[in-house]
């Protein structure tokens, strides 16, 4: 290509997995499917110009643990080393993401899925889906300009960690009459786009809001949740071949505005005012001016952070043992029976937290330069305050916080969470890193991305 010249890709490849492949439930942990309400989809976007090129995947998926494999084997590693083959990708300039719906498999990593005989082939497939979404957008890279806009979102999500003059912790539709709201928690309802207008091709958008998808999780459909909903109508409103990512921002804590609902109704809606907030942000960037030549760039950084305080796995088992045991003597009617349930349920969260062990863990930060846009990538659930302060410290001229991506190392809670508690820092696979860990993560985030803005 001619230099100075900017070429963009993408592919949408359908990874909706056989109905064995289980769910993430709350009893049993892995939950069976019994159907498909919508597919769920690998979208990639590959940008090259100059000497740098990088891809960014995002998938309709809960997450991909670096251990999906099993032990031994990297599943992001491997992916980024497939993807790169037959290509000029070097595997540290792909963003490997989640959207973060909770109605996929459970490739988060909170059970051992690998040790399910009957999912080992499909996890093969999936990362052989993901590596082959990559190498198709390299195939079907165009000359782009790239522009950036801006959107917003209002009345659709809110930080489901608010707290009362008595320090008690409530989500958004589940507080008493009683509870005096005095703090509500940090909450972003920015949309960022970047918009990629190729020459006779369709155009590629990156879509970026923080909020859970978990409208109908715990339930047996499958589904990519409101994340599915908006990028449909966003690809449908551009024209026919039209690839929109959505990239889960930091989300941490923060759900939809009627948490309490499990109503596709309400899918709908989430989904119609996501895409609204794209769209809004589209047509800003339509009517911005494009740089000439757009820089594209990556930077990365893999820490070695404290893991969080737990037992050890003798420990963890021997107390699991005892309360498989208590709740074994309970008959189904008897008074303590929930009680104990829910004892043994803790017991079982905590040995496979202990299964991870204690050893410093590895934990990739990634930064990427788009043209004017930057993009900082966390391998867990970042807390919303710590993206806004990503964001606010970024000289990027719109910056892009992707969470779930590169790994699942659970909620990445600043310190102010752990002193409050919740379950959010709770004892489970859940939460690995301890505390201080995830402030390490922004702002390392934030020197690749002034880094990648200072040249």
């Amino acid at each position: 290509m001619p230099d100075g010249t900017l070429v963009v890709g993408a592919a949408r490849v359908d990874i909706t997995p056989p109905l064995h492949i289980p769910h993430l439930g709350f009893v049993p942990r892995q939950g069976i499917f019994e159907g498909v309400h919508d597919p769920l989809w690998a979208r990639a976007a590959v940008f090259a110009g100059g000497d740098a090129q990088v891809a960014v995947l995002s998938a309709d998926a809960l997450g991909f643990s670096t251990e999906l494999f099993g032990p031994g084997r990297d599943f992001i590693a491997e992916v980024r080393k497939r993807a790169a083959e037959q290509t000029d990708l070097e595997p540290e300039g792909i963003v490997i993401a989640a959207t973060h719906a909770h109605s996929t498999p459970e490739t988060y990593g909170i059970t051992r899925l690998w040790e399910r005989a009957d999912c080992t082939a499909w996890i093969e497939t999936l990362a052989a889906q993901l590596a082959g979404a990559i190498r198709l957008a390299w195939r079907d890279r165009r000359p782009a300009r790239l522009t950036h806009g801006l959107g917003r979102v209002t009345g659709m999500s809110g930080n489901r960690r608010m707290r009362d003059d008595r320090g008690r912790l409530f989500s958004i539709n589940r507080k008493p009459d009683d509870a005096n709201i005095v703090d509500r928690g940090a909450l972003d309802e920015s949309v960022t786009v970047l918009l990629a207008e190729r020459e006779g091709a369709p155009p590629v958008v990156l879509a970026n809001f923080a909020c859970h998808p978990v409208t109908v999780q715990v339930q047996p459909l499958i589904s990519a949740d409101f994340p599915g909903v908006g990028t449909a109508i966003v690809e449908r409103t551009l024209g026919k071949g039209a690839c929109c990512l959505f990239l889960q921002g930091a989300a941490g804590d923060i759900n939809p505005i009627r948490d309490d609902s499990r109503e596709w109704r309400d899918v709908e809606t989430y989904g119609i005012m996501l895409a609204g907030g794209i769209l809004q942000a589209v047509g800003r960037a339509r009517l911005d001016t494009p740089d000439e030549v757009p820089r594209i760039g990556v930077r990365r950084e893999v820490l070695s952070l404290q893991a969080r305080e737990r037992p050890s796995l003798e420990e963890a088992a021997a107390a699991r043992a005892a309360a498989e045991e208590a709740l074994a003597q309970v008959p189904e009617d008897h008074p303590d029976r929930s009680r104990r349930f829910a004892e043994a349920r803790r017991a079982r969260e905590v040995y496979r937290l202990a299964q991870f062990g204690t050893e410093p863990i590895r934990a990739e930060v990634q930064a990427l330069r788009l043209g004017d846009v930057g993009l900082a990538a966390f391998p867990g659930e970042l807390f919303c305050s710590l993206g806004l302060r990503v964001k606010e410290r970024s000289p990027a001229p719109a910056t892009i916080i992707v969470e779930c991506a590169n790994g699942c190392l659970g909620y990445l809670a600043p310190r102010e969470a752990w002193e409050q508690g919740g379950y959010e820092v709770g004892l489970g696979a859940w939460c690995h890193l301890a505390a201080g860990g995830p402030e390490r993560l922004a702002d390392t985030a934030s020197q690749l991305l002034t880094d990648l803005f200072g040249e």
